[in-house]
């Protein structure tokens, strides 16, 4: 942590950057001295991190307001980013929901996947191949300790989480041929904006963004997995040694008992 910025460059872009994870990311990357181009849906808050971190710490720091889940995003944030150097790209911004799939609004679960998975698939696809050009890099997925099984109530939410753990996980191996490091980060229930989104409880050992981003920033270059928290990864080995019926019906009690049970008659 102590050689971020000197090991990998001189932009940091981060997605969800006006709250929660995202925040704490830019915090922490602002501290180091990276410059930041943070990418949101709320320009208000977004201006209002970027003038306090631009401020403090004495660095650029661009804020970018835009939908990732929209058509063709990427072409309206080329011309913010092709001249920068993004050292490290953090695909963070995500959006939940919970409740019976099948009492589901269609549109907005169809959304979530274009957030969750397409969105970071595109953006890691232009921002690696500049990486590539000067050999340096890193790339954070944020994934989630529901990753690691199915998951009832969660069941959309889960699979988008699967897609960012297999995604940056082979990229961890295709990549680091070129010194590019890629990590997939996995918190359980963490106090942020997200839970209320998603309408969900943190569950009974919460953890707290700046966990997450220590979690994240110690494990960079070392590993292509890590989970945040001692009872998530206990979660997440469980499901290793279990027979898949069992998992499923264990999760799908803890769920249906620690989450809004919003959309079941």
């Amino acid at each position: 942590m102590k050689y971020i910025k000197t090991k990998y460059g001189s932009y940091a872009l981060i997605t969800g950057a006006s709250s929660g994870i995202g925040e704490e990311f830019a915090r922490r990357l602002a501290s180091e001295k990276y410059n930041l181009i943070l990418v949101a849906r709320r320009l208000e808050r977004l201006e209002k991190l970027a003038a306090e971190l631009s401020s403090a710490n004495g660095i650029d720091v661009i804020p970018v307001q835009l939908d990732l889940s929209e058509e063709n995003f990427i072409e309206n944030l080329k011309p913010i980013i092709e001249k920068k150097e993004i050292g490290i790209l953090v695909n963070n911004a995500g959006v939940g929901s919970t409740g019976e799939f099948i009492n589901a609004d269609s549109d907005y679960e169809t959304k979530m996947v274009k957030l969750n998975c397409v969105a970071p698939t595109i953006l890691t696809h232009y921002v690696s191949r500049k990486m590539i050009e000067r050999k340096n890099g890193a790339i954070i997925f944020l994934g989630s300790v529901v990753a690691f099984q199915p998951t009832p109530y969660m069941a959309t939410y889960a699979a988008t989480k699967v897609f960012n753990q297999f995604l940056g996980n082979a990229l961890w191996w295709e990549l680091k041929k070129y010194n590019i490091d890629v990590l997939v980060v996995n918190p359980g229930g963490t106090e942020t904006e997200f839970q209320r989104i998603a309408d969900a409880a943190t569950g009974p050992v919460p953890r707290m963004p700046k966990n997450v981003v220590d979690t994240a920033l110690n494990a960079l270059g070392k590993k292509p997995n890590v989970v945040d928290g001692f009872f998530n990864k206990l979660i997440s080995i469980s499901s290793r040694f279990t027979s898949k019926k069992f998992i499923i019906s264990a999760s799908g009690k803890i769920t249906d008992k620690l989450y809004s049970k919003k959309g079941k008659s």
